[in-house]
Parts: C-alpha cells; structure tokens; sequence
C-alpha cells in the first residue's frame, strides 16, 4: 500500500481512522506529558497508565452518548437525537481501499472513547489534515497544503510523512488543542496559520503518530498491537470493598 504516495493519498488515509482497527495498544507523550500507555477496544472501551503502571483512567461504554435533542415530529416536546458508531456507516472508499468520503452526518460519535482533551481524538482520527472538520464545504481550497511525502519507519512500523502547513480554511476538531499551530482569528473568522509540521501517520491504522514543530516534539506515539484480543478485565472498574467490624 505505500507505492505511489500523494497528497491525496495522505488525505485518504487521515480520514481512515475510524474504519481500519478495532483494539490499539500503544504508548504516547506529547510536549506536556509524560509517557503514558494506553489500551483501546472500539467502540467505547478505555484504559491508560502512567509510566510506572498506575491508573490514569477506565471507561467502558457499549453505547454511543445521546446527541442533542430535537423537537418531535409531532410537535410535542424534544428527544435526544439517535447516535451511532463509526463502525455503523459505511463511508466511501477509493479503490486503494482508503476512505475518499466520510458520511455526511452529524449523528456519527467520533470522539469515543475520549482523554482528558480533543487532542487525543485528532490523534486517533487526524482527518482535520485531510478536510475541514466543521463545515467541509466553505472552503475553497485545502486546509492543509502537504508537500515532501515520503515512507518511513516510525517505532518500527511503517509510516506515511508529510510537511503540513495549515492554510486560513484549517479547522480543527477543537481550536484550543489542534494538531498543527496556529489558533483562530474571531475577528475574520479564519485560522490563522502558524509554521509548518512535520507528521505522520501509521500506515496501517491511520493514527497520527508524530508531529515536530520548530524542532519541538509535540506528539510521538509507539503503537504495540493492533486487533489483539483484549480481555474484558482490562476495562473494568475494581469495585471498592467495605469490610464491617
């Protein structure tokens, strides 16, 4: 799959996230944190440690949150509008097997299961460098200009690189925590673009696995395993024991 690397490819593969692993067992650290470890199991289960193998977090979830609510058909009264899983669309794919086109739909949960910030979910689904996360269809030209892509080897598994530089039509999936710099102009209503990044994505899962900015690590990520079997223990909550006297 890495013969014939384009930009479009890129693209492709930063909005394949979603559709291309089911369970990930990774370490991670950003310019803020330390290490940590991390073990997902889609759609909603969650475990993180520290360094030292102490819990940081355990969530499990079997169904997606409620979205907004909407007022009824009938007129009476509102309901919470149905959620679904990515795993429960069907986006469009390009005949090398990465996604051309996510669902048009608002109703799709992409943020599950979340950590502490929604850098952690542009981590896992980096197609804020691919398409404008928000409203795809304002702008005119491409959020992200990418240029010098090449393969490379990234914790010892093959990843796609690229220098990215955010345009004016970047729009990330949370502007206080985006993936490349910069931060948003409220006055034009535009991003205002900080230098460029070098990133890069795992090629099998998609994941965003590295970011440098100005010779500055921000993100750097070594996945472990990828579809492995995890056992059900791993997300539970130990209950607290109450002994009597």
């Amino acid at each position: 799959m890495s013969s014939s690397l384009t930009a479009e490819r890129f693209r492709r593969l930063a909005r394949s996230s979603p559709w291309r692993w089911q369970s990930l067992e990774f370490h991670w650290s950003t310019h803020r944190d330390a290490r940590r470890r991390a073990w997902i199991r889609r759609p909603g289960d969650l475990r993180v440690e520290d360094a030292d193998g102490r819990l940081v977090q355990v969530s499990s979830e079997s169904k997606p949150p409620q979205g907004a609510r909407a007022y009824l058909t009938s007129g009476y009264g509102r309901a919470p509008i149905p959620v679904r899983w990515p795993s429960q669309v069907e986006p469009v794919y390009a005949d090398d097997g990465l996604v051309a086109a996510v669902p048009d739909a608002i109703d799709i949960d992409y943020d599950r299961p979340f950590f502490e910030s929604y850098h952690w979910v542009a981590m896992l689904n980096p197609i804020e460098l691919a398409d404008r996360v928000h409203d795809r269809d304002a702008a005119e030209s491409a959020p992200v200009e990418l240029r010098d892509l090449t393969v490379v080897e990234h914790h010892g598994r093959p990843a796609w690189q690229a220098t990215a530089q955010p345009t004016a039509a970047y729009d990330p999936r949370c502007s206080c925590c985006p993936l490349l710099s910069g931060e948003f102009d409220d006055e034009h209503d535009v991003w205002a673009p900080g230098p460029p990044s070098l990133v890069r994505l795992d090629e099998q899962t998609g994941v965003c696995v590295r970011i440098e900015c100005n010779e500055d690590v921000a993100l750097d990520v070594e996945i472990v395993g990828v579809d492995l079997r995890l056992d059900n223990d791993l997300f539970a909550r130990r209950r607290r024991r109450f002994f009597r006297r």
